[in-house]
């Protein structure tokens, strides 16, 4: 054989040696590579515009998200669009419904930081601090709201559900306003932010029938 052509045999056998070592060598390590990445449970830093934890059936159980990727209100399968998208994080139950959460929004209406927890179909309970762009009109405070009919749907809910008890700061104003079940404000306590405490009390009209204040009870 011409030993050119010989020469030139074993080139091309140890070039397709060389090719065969550089899959496999690179096949090792892809593997590596996914056997590190599944031993890996901490980060030292994530990024992300929304976090889905799911249960062992694949349902959401929590979200966090941005403003842009915040779910809309779900209940009973139902899908129904928010008034604001704030970002934040979302609870939901075993059957795939919200049930509370934290919301963070920086709007034109006003700054609101909020903490709720709901009953079936509305919120139930409330903390949140509000501060209107102008920074003259804030209110931070706990809200609890009466229980509506679990058949409802959140539309309707939301429309029936009425706020019956207040503890909050207005403007530097601490009150306690305890409201009928029609949402209609019935004995108000309050601490001015001249530091007189007052106690009133109201008919279903908003009219004030009895007042005490320092200086004694005013029918």
């Amino acid at each position: 054989m011409n030993p050119e052509l010989e020469s030139l045999h074993r080139l091309q056998a140890e070039l397709r040696r060389l090719k065969v070592c550089v899959v496999g060598l690179a096949a090792l390590l892809a593997v590596a590579l996914l056997a590190a990445a599944a031993r890996q449970t901490t980060f030292a830093e994530l990024s992300a515009e929304r976090i889905n934890i799911v249960d062992s059936n694949g349902k959401a159980r929590l979200v966090i998200a941005n403003a842009e990727r915040f779910p809309g209100i779900i209940l009973n399968g139902k899908t129904y669009q928010r008034a604001v998208h704030p970002a934040g994080m979302l609870f939901f139950d075993d059957g795939g419904s919200e049930v509370g959460g934290i919301a963070v929004t920086d709007l034109n209406p006003g700054r609101v930081l909020a903490l709720a927890f709901d009953n079936s179909n509305a919120d139930a309970i409330g903390i949140q601090n509000r501060i209107m762009p102008d920074g003259k009109d804030a209110t931070a405070g706990l809200v609890i709201n009466a229980r509506v009919p679990d058949a409802l749907d959140a539309s309707a809910a939301v429309n029936a559900s009425k706020r019956r008890v207040a503890v909050e700061n207005h403007n530097e104003t601490a009150q306690v306003v305890l409201s009928d079940p029609q949402g209609r404000p019935r004995l108000q306590l309050r601490v001015e932010p001249s530091g007189e405490p007052l106690l009133e009390m109201l008919d279903d009209q908003g009219k004030v029938t009895y007042r005490i204040t320092q200086r004694g009870a005013t029918p």
